[in-house]
């Protein structure tokens, strides 16, 4: 964990919101998922779980640490770090002990809330589920096949995940270089070329034209289309952060 620790705890993966940290946390705490926690000045790694945020206090519960000698190196207001994951993704943050409680008949400690929260994803590699016509038709133009439509499902900052008809020339095939792909985003139109990364299965058969989810990712992007893309990624993930869809 510490070799993720020195990957982690950087400025670019800092959450900048605390409607963010709290669902991220609150993730964590649900899934029972295990939480590293190291004592700044000390080698030795201890494990516990992340049982409740108080929002009222501003503080977190988690569990006493394993093996049990951990708890005496957080006393003293000594920082430690935590370290967790949410749905795969590394999370960690600083905090330092309050005081050792009775939590539901067993021992916890309550500890600060963080200042700062940490996410271990890039936010170019967040997807989002695209709002109602926000993009517009996407059509991927390709070598020696014919050009082909498809409806944007999802988008991050290096690539989409387009819903589409099979071509009725040559097939798609994973590797697939795409010389250009463009759409309209919020009535702008953008254009990149892109690789095919994954193919997955027909949604259904019965109907007249079936679908299936191809994803690609985006290769040489000039600036303005990978800021235009990012800025929409961020603001629709606050969006579905508000409504409660993440």
């Amino acid at each position: 964990m510490r070799e993720v620790a020195s990957k982690l705890f950087k400025n670019e993966f800092r959450l900048t919101t605390r409607q963010k940290v709290e669902h991220v946390l609150g993730k964590i705490a649900r899934s029972r998922e295990a939480l590293s926690v190291i004592p700044s000045e000390h080698a030795e790694e201890f494990t516990s779980l992340l049982l409740h945020l108080d929002r009222e206090s501003q503080t977190l519960v988690i569990d006493e640490l394993n093996p049990a000698h951990g708890n005496k190196r957080l006393l003293g207001d000594r920082p430690f770090f935590c370290l967790g994951r949410s749905e795969g993704v590394y999370v960690g943050f600083q905090s330092h002990l309050i005081e050792a409680i009775d939590w539901e008949g067993y021992g916890a400690l309550r500890i600060a809330y963080p200042d700062v929260t940490y996410y271990l994803q890039r936010r170019s590699y967040y997807r989002v589920l695209v709002n109602a016509g926000d993009v517009g038709t996407v059509e991927l133009q390709r070598r020696g096949a014919r050009a082909i439509q498809g409806q944007c499902h999802d988008i991050s900052g290096s690539g989409m995940r387009i819903m589409l008809t099979s071509p009725t020339d040559f097939a798609l095939t994973e590797g697939e270089y795409i010389p250009l792909v463009r759409f309209s985003l919020n009535g702008v139109e953008l254009a990149s070329e892109a690789q095919v990364r994954f193919i997955g299965p027909i949604r259904s058969a019965k109907v007249r034209q079936p679908v299936r989810p191809v994803g690609i990712h985006f290769l040489n992007m000039t600036p303005a289309f990978e800021q235009r893309v990012v800025s929409y990624v961020q603001r629709r993930d606050r969006e579905l952060l508000r409504d409660g869809k993440l």
